[in-house]
């Protein structure tokens, strides 16, 4: 999907502000002006005039446009590329547009992440929807219940994105806390070794594993001087340098 709009275009062209046509090139050129979208066979083009000169571009040629306070954006479905008006945009997006022969925005689009475009169809909303969305059940399940339909689709796209923005903050979340509980694992073993030891500095390298867990509990940053005092009392003997360099590299993860 390389030419739909993203999150961050979207909110690149709600930081200019609506008010005045505009577009915006695929060099992230802001052009403000008169706009026509045209309608070709496979291709949408734009008609832009600065009030001195007309130039034609093509739906490849720009990022979005601000065409009477909304956004369109590029859209490739159907073999086609097609100047859509962007209604929601995220992991799941929704499109709005024109049949063919027809003047009006009445078709609706969905755009997952890495999947091909759905049409928002009149029948077989269930089946054709419901796999768009299975993988967050409490939307899935209002789908299937009837709750969701054509007419509400935006709201579904709304409350999808929020399921998939949240399933993502507690995997991350999860792996977090995988990483920070095998590297203060790893930390208790190397303590256990220095103690048993003839290490003359244990009790400085002690005070060091004591504060560099106390970071990685909190998921924060170990700062260098720890990592290099660390290194420098236990790297020189042989004995630890292997714990040391492997230690470090989870430390840098």
């Amino acid at each position: 999907m390389r030419y739909l709009l993203s999150v961050a275009a979207l909110l690149f062209i709600t930081s200019i502000g609506l008010g005045q046509d505009f577009i915006v090139t695929m060099k992230n050129d802001t052009l403000k002006g008169d706009i026509k979208i045209l309608s070709y066979d496979l291709m949408d083009r734009v008609q832009f005039s600065d009030g001195k000169k007309k130039t034609m571009y093509t739906a490849v040629q720009l990022r979005s446009l601000s065409f009477k306070n909304e956004v369109y954006a590029p859209v490739k479905f159907d073999n086609t590329i097609r100047m859509m008006k962007v209604i929601r945009s995220g992991f799941l997006s929704l499109y709005a547009f024109k049949f063919p022969n027809q003047v009006t925005y009445d078709g609706k689009l969905l755009v997952k992440m890495g999947n091909t475009p759905q049409e928002v169809p009149n029948l077989g909303f269930k089946r054709y929807i419901g796999g768009v969305v299975e993988d967050c059940p409490t939307v899935s399940e209002k789908v299937k219940n009837g709750d969701y339909n054509r007419n509400n689709i935006e709201q579904l796209v709304i409350e999808y994105n929020g399921c998939v923005a949240n399933t993502q903050e507690q995997r991350f979340e999860s792996v977090t806390n995988k990483v920070s509980n095998s590297t203060t694992d790893f930390i208790e073993q190397l303590r256990e070794r220095v103690n048993k030891s003839d290490l003359t500095t244990k009790n400085e390298v002690n005070d060091l594993l004591n504060s560099i867990t106390d970071r990685v509990k909190k998921n924060e940053p170990v700062p260098a001087y720890m990592k290099d005092g660390l290194k420098g009392y236990l790297s020189v003997r042989d004995d630890f340098k292997e714990d040391t360099e492997q230690l470090l590299l989870l430390l840098n993860k």
